[in-house]
Protein backbone atom coordinates (compact mmCIF):
# COMPACT_ATOMS: atom_id res chain seq x y z
CA UNK A 1 0.00 0.00 0.00
CA UNK A 2 1.42 3.46 -1.22
CA UNK A 3 -0.21 6.29 1.41
CA UNK A 4 -0.92 9.70 0.53
CA UNK A 5 -2.85 12.41 2.43
CA UNK A 6 -6.19 11.45 0.36
CA UNK A 7 -5.90 8.69 -1.39
CA UNK A 8 -3.91 5.15 -1.02
CA UNK A 9 -2.63 2.85 -3.83
CA UNK A 10 -3.69 -0.65 -3.29
CA UNK A 11 -3.55 -3.73 -5.28
CA UNK A 12 -5.99 -4.75 -7.57
CA UNK A 13 -8.82 -6.87 -5.90
CA UNK A 14 -12.41 -8.18 -7.00
CA UNK A 15 -14.07 -5.09 -6.37
CA UNK A 16 -11.60 -3.57 -8.86
CA UNK A 17 -12.41 -5.99 -11.68
CA UNK A 18 -16.25 -4.94 -12.15
CA UNK A 19 -15.11 -1.35 -10.91
CA UNK A 20 -12.86 -1.19 -14.15
CA UNK A 21 -14.79 -3.22 -16.70
CA UNK A 22 -17.78 -0.48 -15.97
CA UNK A 23 -15.40 2.67 -16.50
CA UNK A 24 -13.45 1.40 -19.65
CA UNK A 25 -16.93 0.46 -21.25
CA UNK A 26 -18.03 4.62 -20.40
CA UNK A 27 -17.85 6.02 -23.49
CA UNK A 28 -17.06 9.51 -21.44
CA UNK A 29 -13.80 7.81 -19.91
CA UNK A 30 -12.86 5.82 -22.83
CA UNK A 31 -12.67 8.54 -25.34
CA UNK A 32 -9.49 9.49 -23.24
CA UNK A 33 -7.98 6.01 -23.27
CA UNK A 34 -6.41 3.87 -26.01
CA UNK A 35 -9.65 1.60 -25.73
CA UNK A 36 -11.32 1.99 -29.16
CA UNK A 37 -14.00 -0.39 -28.70
CA UNK A 38 -16.51 -1.92 -25.89
CA UNK A 39 -14.66 -4.49 -24.07
CA UNK A 40 -15.86 -7.85 -23.42
CA UNK A 41 -15.69 -9.35 -19.90
CA UNK A 42 -13.92 -12.23 -21.36
CA UNK A 43 -11.28 -9.66 -22.48
CA UNK A 44 -11.72 -7.44 -19.61
CA UNK A 45 -10.53 -10.48 -17.33
CA UNK A 46 -7.26 -11.46 -19.18
CA UNK A 47 -6.31 -7.64 -19.05
CA UNK A 48 -7.06 -7.35 -15.69
CA UNK A 49 -5.15 -10.63 -14.33
CA UNK A 50 -2.29 -9.60 -16.71
CA UNK A 51 -2.09 -6.68 -14.86
CA UNK A 52 -2.38 -8.09 -11.34
CA UNK A 53 0.20 -10.50 -12.01
CA UNK A 54 2.80 -8.35 -13.36
CA UNK A 55 6.24 -8.40 -12.01
CA UNK A 56 7.37 -4.55 -13.04
CA UNK A 57 4.29 -3.32 -14.73
CA UNK A 58 2.80 -2.44 -11.96
CA UNK A 59 -1.21 -1.50 -11.31
CA UNK A 60 -3.11 -0.03 -8.13
CA UNK A 61 -6.31 1.24 -7.62
CA UNK A 62 -6.71 4.23 -6.45
CA UNK A 63 -8.79 4.18 -2.89
CA UNK A 64 -10.17 7.07 -0.75
CA UNK A 65 -8.58 7.52 2.44
CA UNK A 66 -11.56 8.27 4.39
CA UNK A 67 -14.19 6.49 2.39
CA UNK A 68 -12.22 3.36 1.49
CA UNK A 69 -13.91 3.96 -2.30
CA UNK A 70 -12.34 2.93 -5.13
CA UNK A 71 -11.99 5.58 -7.55
CA UNK A 72 -9.73 5.02 -10.43
CA UNK A 73 -6.50 2.82 -11.62
CA UNK A 74 -2.80 4.28 -11.85
CA UNK A 75 -0.09 2.04 -12.85
CA UNK A 76 2.82 1.44 -15.61
CA UNK A 77 3.33 -0.35 -18.61
CA UNK A 78 6.67 -0.36 -20.96
CA UNK A 79 8.99 -0.88 -17.86
CA UNK A 80 12.67 -0.72 -19.83
CA UNK A 81 15.41 -1.81 -16.72
CA UNK A 82 17.95 -1.46 -18.97
CA UNK A 83 17.19 2.26 -20.26
CA UNK A 84 15.55 2.82 -16.66
CA UNK A 85 12.22 3.81 -18.49
CA UNK A 86 8.51 3.34 -17.99
CA UNK A 87 5.33 4.60 -19.14
CA UNK A 88 3.00 5.79 -16.23
CA UNK A 89 -0.75 6.01 -16.54
CA UNK A 90 -3.85 7.30 -14.76
CA UNK A 91 -7.24 7.19 -14.57
CA UNK A 92 -10.10 8.67 -12.14
CA UNK A 93 -12.98 6.04 -13.56
CA UNK A 94 -15.44 7.91 -11.06
CA UNK A 95 -16.53 10.95 -12.80
CA UNK A 96 -17.47 12.92 -8.87
CA UNK A 97 -13.69 12.90 -8.06
CA UNK A 98 -12.25 14.32 -11.30
CA UNK A 99 -11.01 17.54 -11.72
CA UNK A 100 -10.12 17.96 -7.65
CA UNK A 101 -6.70 17.15 -8.21
CA UNK A 102 -7.12 13.31 -6.68
CA UNK A 103 -5.46 12.57 -9.96
CA UNK A 104 -2.31 14.29 -9.72
CA UNK A 105 -1.84 13.04 -6.17
CA UNK A 106 -2.52 9.47 -6.96
CA UNK A 107 -0.20 9.88 -9.80
CA UNK A 108 2.68 11.79 -7.83
CA UNK A 109 2.59 9.30 -5.34
CA UNK A 110 3.06 6.64 -8.71
CA UNK A 111 5.65 8.40 -9.95
CA UNK A 112 7.87 8.40 -6.77
CA UNK A 113 7.18 4.82 -6.23
CA UNK A 114 8.37 4.99 -10.38
CA UNK A 115 11.67 6.73 -9.01
CA UNK A 116 12.61 5.00 -5.68
CA UNK A 117 11.49 1.51 -6.29
CA UNK A 118 11.22 0.59 -9.55
CA UNK A 119 14.24 2.63 -10.03
CA UNK A 120 13.45 4.37 -13.05
CA UNK A 121 15.05 7.57 -14.26
CA UNK A 122 12.57 8.72 -17.30
CA UNK A 123 9.19 8.54 -17.39
CA UNK A 124 6.83 9.41 -20.59
CA UNK A 125 2.98 9.45 -21.82
CA UNK A 126 1.68 9.59 -24.89
CA UNK A 127 -1.84 11.93 -24.54
CA UNK A 128 -4.48 12.86 -26.88
CA UNK A 129 -3.76 16.73 -27.59
CA UNK A 130 -7.77 17.44 -26.71
CA UNK A 131 -6.91 16.37 -23.27
CA UNK A 132 -6.14 19.41 -22.03
CA UNK A 133 -6.66 18.06 -18.32
CA UNK A 134 -4.24 15.25 -18.44
CA UNK A 135 -1.75 17.59 -20.08
CA UNK A 136 -2.33 20.05 -17.30
CA UNK A 137 -1.55 17.58 -14.49
CA UNK A 138 1.53 16.14 -16.44
CA UNK A 139 3.15 19.40 -16.46
CA UNK A 140 1.80 20.13 -12.80
CA UNK A 141 3.97 16.37 -12.31
CA UNK A 142 7.06 17.72 -13.95
CA UNK A 143 6.21 16.37 -17.39
CA UNK A 144 7.78 18.79 -20.40
CA UNK A 145 6.35 18.53 -24.17
CA UNK A 146 8.38 16.46 -26.11
CA UNK A 147 6.90 16.19 -29.58
CA UNK A 148 3.78 15.87 -31.31
CA UNK A 149 2.55 12.88 -33.41
CA UNK A 150 0.68 15.06 -36.00
CA UNK A 151 -2.70 12.89 -36.73
CA UNK A 152 -1.35 9.94 -35.27
CA UNK A 153 -4.58 8.30 -33.69
CA UNK A 154 -8.06 8.28 -35.74
CA UNK A 155 -10.78 7.36 -33.60
CA UNK A 156 -14.40 8.69 -33.66
CA UNK A 157 -14.43 9.82 -37.59
CA UNK A 158 -11.54 11.59 -37.59
CA UNK A 159 -7.56 11.59 -36.87
CA UNK A 160 -6.08 13.21 -33.69
CA UNK A 161 -2.55 14.63 -32.41
CA UNK A 162 -0.79 12.64 -29.46
CA UNK A 163 1.39 14.53 -27.68
CA UNK A 164 4.59 12.48 -26.27
CA UNK A 165 5.40 14.13 -22.85
CA UNK A 166 8.05 12.95 -20.28
CA UNK A 167 10.41 13.66 -17.53
CA UNK A 168 13.80 12.82 -16.38
CA UNK A 169 14.97 12.54 -12.93
CA UNK A 170 18.86 12.78 -12.71
CA UNK A 171 20.05 10.33 -10.03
Amino acid sequence: MIIGNRVQLIALNEECLSLTLNWINDPDIRIFTGARFPVSIYEHEHWFKAKATDKYNKTYAIQMINSKKIIGLVGNTEYDPINKTTYPFIYIGEKENQGKGIGQEAFSLFLDFCFNTLNVRRVYGYLFEYNAASRNMLEKCGYTLEGVLNEHWYKDGKYHNVLLMGRVINK
